[in-house]
Parts: C-alpha cells; structure tokens; sequence
C-alpha cells in the first residue's frame, strides 16, 4: 500500500478536526438552556444561584458570556429564565400567553422578553419588559401579563412580533434572604392562549 504525504497529513487532521467539532458542540450544549437548572415545582422556570457569584463555576460564566447577561452580584439580583410554557411548549411569537404572579420576595421584579437571538425584539411596540413597579394588580398583589404579538386591551403587555422563538427572564432585584439561601420564589405561571399558526412544539 502506497503511503503518499497526504494521506498521512489527513490521518493526522481527521482526529483533530472530530475533536475540535465534538469539543465545540458539547460546550455549546453545556451553556446553553441545559446548563440552567430547573425550578422544582416550576416546569416552566430555569435558573441558579450562582450566577454572579464568585463561586460561578467555568460553565456558569461562559454560558454568562454567550449569552450577554451582565449578572449583578448574588446579594443584588437573582435570575430566573423560560423559554417554554406551563405545558412544556416552546414559547414562539405564533402564539399568545399569558403570565400570572404575585408578590415576589425581593425589593422589586422585572420581566423581559428576548428574541430568539437573544436581543430585545425589532419592533417599535416599546413593550419590552413590565416591572413591579408598573405593573397594574389587584389588591392581593396578584397580576397578570399578556404576551402576544398585540396588546388587545391589556392593562400589561410584552410584545412579540418579530421575536421568533422567544424567552422570558425574571430578575428579582435585592431578593430576600431565604431566596439567597436556596428557597424557591413563587414564580409566575406562563400559559399558553391561542395559536395564529400550528407552532413547533
């Protein structure tokens, strides 16, 4: 069998290429929505304790870096993000939801929706994100939000039209102590509405 110096460049280069794809694929995977750990009780919900934490491990800050949240410190803001509904649905911009709460312990909330990209969607509809601080409620402190492509009424909206498929990240701000100590916030229901289109599931 004739050995020519390509073939021994190529045996050399096909396990470094193999190598360099698996790599990359696997920490693709290991900071993107798996990384996150799921909520007990909240099928909807991901998150940890750590992010903005100097105890973060490697995977918790690259997953940070890749997907450019600026994380404040522990103490200043716990980060929760959905990406699928209730029922275990992806969230998509071919459907309406709504999203019910209430009074979450922490100084004060915020919820915003990111496109599929991971950027604010590219929509002139300034309806972004809703915080407690100007969500209407009822006495109770419950609330409820909208999110679909239109308002229709509303008294809370997130817009998404042109976000594809979307996700919802809540950041409770200065949370309270048993928060920090590893007990589950009561987050918000997501729940699937109506559908313009037959959606991925």
């Amino acid at each position: 069998m004739l050995v020519t110096p390509s073939s021994v460049l190529l045996r050399w280069l096909l396990p470094i290429l193999l190598g360099t794809v698996v790599g990359l694929g696997t920490a693709w995977w290991a900071t993107g929505e798996t990384s996150i750990r799921p909520i007990p009780g909240h099928p909807e919900w991901r998150g940890d304790t750590f992010s903005g934490s100097t105890h973060a491990d490697a995977y918790t800050r690259a997953r940070i870096a890749r997907t450019g949240l600026l994380a404040l410190s522990r103490d200043e803001a716990a980060y929760y993000i959905a990406t699928r509904d209730h029922d275990g649905r992806a969230l998509t911009d071919a459907c309406s939801y709504e999203v019910t709460g209430k009074a979450m312990p922490g100084q004060w909330w915020a919820l915003t929706l990111y496109a599929s990209d991971l950027f604010l969607p590219r929509n002139d509809d300034h309806a972004n994100d809703v915080g407690s601080d100007a969500v209407a409620a009822v006495p109770d402190g419950s609330w409820s939000v909208r999110v679909a492509a239109t308002r229709d009424g509303a008294a809370n909206w997130l817009s998404t039209r042109n976000s594809g498929d979307f996700s919802l990240t809540m950041r409770l701000y200065q949370p309270e102590r048993a928060v920090l100590e590893g007990t589950v916030p009561n987050l918000p229901d997501i729940r699937r509405m109506s559908c313009q289109a037959q959606p991925r599931s």
